[in-house]
């Protein structure tokens, strides 16, 4: 099954260890979402962990799903912290001058 980074953002914020109430969390997630773009996103991705993912192996993609995005948070703040310590536009732009 392949996820987009939005639909693990998703499950990153929403998910649990539980398949069952995984699942029964994104469909109230779905029941919440006002905006009609939004919801058909939410239910496909519930639809998609309810029919293509096996309860038995979840609970390691959750683990594996939780690491993974741990690690890009993680990588995304360090960009955010180089990119304030550095001029490196101002350098750039001066040398093609």
């Amino acid at each position: 099954m392949t996820l987009s980074m939005k639909e693990k953002k998703i499950l990153y914020a929403y998910g649990c260890l539980s398949h069952h109430n995984t699942v029964t969390r994104l469909k109230w997630l779905t029941a919440l979402t006002v905006d009609p773009e939004a919801k058909r996103r939410m239910l496909g991705l519930a639809r998609k962990v309810e029919t293509e993912m096996n309860e038995s192996w979840y609970e390691d993609f959750y683990h594996h799903l939780r690491m993974e995005m741990d690690e890009y948070r993680r990588l995304k703040r360090n960009l955010r912290v180089l990119k304030s310590y550095t001029d490196y536009e101002e350098d750039l732009y001066e040398e093609a001058v």
